[in-house]
C-alpha cells in the first residue's frame, strides 16, 4: 500500500469519526436543502411547542409553589385537599382529552392565559378546584398533539432529541416557577396588599400571552394536509418526500376497521401499561416541598429553591438520554434501562427513610428518571411508523390512562393528610411499580423483535415468489 492510500484511509477514518460525533451532537451531515427544511421546522414547530409546554407546566405546576408560600394558610387548605388539587386537574385533563383534540390549541391558548390570571383572585379552595379542573381540560390536547405532530415531520434520527427538548420545558418551567416564587415572595409579598403567591399567578399569566399569538401562525398540521403560511408549495412536497422515505404514510379517515386493527394490535395495551407505571413512579418530586416544609428548618425561600436542583438534574439527564439514543442509531430500550434503574434506587431510598441526607438524595434522583418518557415516545413513533392513526390513538390512549391513574392512586397512597411527611406506604408501593416499569421495557422489546421477525419472513416470502415468477418467465421465453 502506497503513502497516498494510507493518507486517504486515515482521512476517511477521521471523517467517519467526525460524522459519528455530529450525529450524536445533532443530526449529522445531510444535503444543504434538507438541512434548511429541518431548520425551518425547528424555528416554527419546535419554538411554539417548547415554549407552549413551558407555559403549560409553569401554569399547572406553580400551585405547589403557591401552596408552600402562603396559599395553604390563606385559603385554609387542609387534609387531603392538597392531593385533590392534582385530582381536579387530572379529571379536567381526562374529560377534555377527546373533545379538545378538535380545538388543538389555537383557540385554547387564549383561554389558558385567562384562567391563569383568574388564579390570582381566588377566595376559596372550591374556586381553586374549579380552576384546576378547567386548566386541566385546556392542557389535555397539547402533549399528545405535539408528539403526534413531531412524529409526522421528523425522521428517527431527529425525533428523540426533539421530543426531549420539548419535554425538558417541563423541568425548565418547574425550576423557573421555584425561582420566580422565591423572588416574588422576597420582593413583592404584601405589595399592593397582595400576598406573594397571588403575584405568582399574575406573572405567569403575563408570560403565557406570547404563545397564544405565536401559535396562530406557527402550528402546522400533517405534511400531507398542512396549510401553514410559512410553507411554500415546493417545500411542502419536500417534507412529504422525507416522510415517504421512512414509510410515514398520509393520514387516512378513521374507520371501524382501523379502530379494530388498532385494538387488536399489542402497542395500545403494552405501551399504555408502561406509561401508567412510568407516570406513577415519577410522582415523588411533587411531594418533596411538602417533606421539606415539615422539617421546620428551612425558610419559604429555601423550600421553593431546593426542588429546582431536581428539575435541573432532570433537564440534563433527559437531554442526555435522548442525545445518546439518537446518536447511537436509535437505541431505545438500551437507554431506557438507565432511568428505570435510577428510579428504583431513588424510590427504595425514599421509602426506607434512612436519614435526612438519603431521603434528600432519593427525591432528587427521581428527577433523573423522567427522561424515559421522550425515548419511549420516539420508540412508539417508530413502532407505529406505517400507520398515522394507530400512532395517534396509541399515544393518546397511553397518555390518558397514565393521567387517569395519577388522578386517584396518589390520593390513596400519598394522602398528605394521613401519610405526610414520610409517605412510607406510598413509596413502598411505588418501589414495586418501579420494578414493573423496568420489566415492561423488555416486554416491549419482545413484541418489537417478534414483529420484526414476522415482517422479515413475509418479505422473504414475497421475494421468493417474485424470483419464482421471474424464473417461469425465463423458462417460457426459452
Amino acid at each position: 500500500m502506497n503513502e497516498d492510500s494510507s493518507l486517504n484511509i486515515r482521512d476517511q477514518h477521521r471523517r467517519s469519526k467526525w460524522t459519528r460525533i455530529q450525529e450524536i451532537i445533532w443530526d449529522g451531515p445531510r444535503p444543504e436543502a434538507e438541512k434548511r427544511l429541518v431548520q425551518r421546522l425547528d424555528i416554527f414547530l419546535m419554538t411554539w411547542a417548547t415554549y407552549g409546554y413551558f407555559v403549560r407546566l409553569l401554569d399547572s405546576g406553580n400551585i405547589i409553589n403557591a401552596y408552600v408560600s402562603g396559599m395553604k394558610e390563606d385559603l385554609n387548605i387542609h387534609g387531603n385537599q392538597y392531593n385533590l388539587l392534582t385530582t381536579f386537574f387530572t379529571s379536567g385533563y381526562l374529560v377534555g382529552q377527546i373533545p379538545s383534540q378538535l380545538l388543538l390549541t389555537k383557540s385554547v391558548e387564549f383561554l389558558w392565559t385567562i384562567i391563569t390570571f383568574c388564579f390570582a383572585a381566588v377566595q376559596s379552595t372550591k374556586q381553586v378546584f374549579a380552576l384546576r379542573f378547567l386548566i386541566g381540560m385546556l392542557e389535555s390536547p397539547f402533549a399528545v398533539g405535539v408528539i403526534t405532530l413531531m412524529g409526522s415531520w421528523y425522521t428517527p434520527r431527529e425525533l428523540a432529541k426533539r421530543i426531549a427538548i420539548f419535554y425538558s420545558a417541563s423541568y425548565a418551567a418547574s425550576m423557573f416557577s421555584g425561582y420566580l416564587q422565591a423572588g416574588i415572595y422576597k420582593g413583592l409579598d404584601g405589595h399592593l396588599g397582595l400576598p406573594g403567591w397571588r403575584w405568582l399567578f399574575i406573572f405567569c399569566g403575563i408570560i403565557s400571552l406570547p404563545t397564544s399569538i405565536w401559535g396562530l401562525y406557527a402550528i402546522p398540521d400533517s405534511p400531507y394536509t398542512t396549510r401553514a403560511r410559512w410553507l411554500s408549495g415546493d417545500s411542502k412536497q419536500l417534507y412529504i418526500d422525507r416522510m415517504k422515505n421512512i414509510d410515514r404514510r398520509a393520514p387516512a379517515p378513521l374507520s371501524w376497521a382501523k379502530i379494530r386493527k388498532t385494538m387488536t394490535h399489542w402497542p395500545i395495551y403494552i405501551i399504555s401499561l408502561m406509561l401508567i407505571f412510568h407516570c406513577l413512579v415519577t410522582q415523588p418530586l411533587n411531594y418533596f416541598a411538602v417533606w421539606l416544609k415539615s422539617l421546620n428548618r428551612f425558610s419559604v425561600y429555601q423550600i421553593n429553591l431546593f426542588p429546582t436542583a431536581g428539575q435541573a438534574l432532570g433537564l440534563v439527564t433527559t437531554l442526555a438520554y435522548a442525545w445518546v439514543s439518537d446518536g447511537l442509531g436509535g437505541k431505545r430500550w438500551q437507554v431506557m434501562v438507565v432511568p428505570a434503574t435510577c428510579n428504583f434506587v431513588g424510590m427504595v431510598t425514599v421509602a426506607s427513610g434512612a436519614s435526612y441526607g438519603a431521603t434528600f438524595f432519593g427525591y432528587l434522583i427521581n428527577a433523573a428518571t423522567w427522561g424515559l418518557w421522550p425515548v419511549l415516545y420516539a420508540w412508539v413513533n417508530e413502532i407505529c411508523h406505517d400507520d398515522a392513526e394507530e400512532r395517534a390513538i396509541v399515544i393518546g390512549v397511553a397518555q390518558t390512562l397514565g393521567q387517569a391513574f395519577i388522578a386517584w392512586v396518589p390520593v390513596v397512597i400519598l394522602n398528605v393528610g394521613k401519610y405526610a411527611p414520610k409517605f412510607k406506604l406510598g413509596f413502598t408501593v411505588m418501589s414495586v411499580l418501579s420494578v414493573c416499569e423496568f420489566g415492561m421495557i423488555f416486554v416491549i422489546k419482545y413484541f418489537v423483535d417478534r414483529d420484526r421477525k414476522a415482517s422479515a419472513v413475509v418479505e422473504s416470502g414475497v421475494d421468493r415468489i417474485g424470483s419464482d415468477d421471474d424464473s417461469q418467465v425465463v423458462t417460457q421465453e426459452k
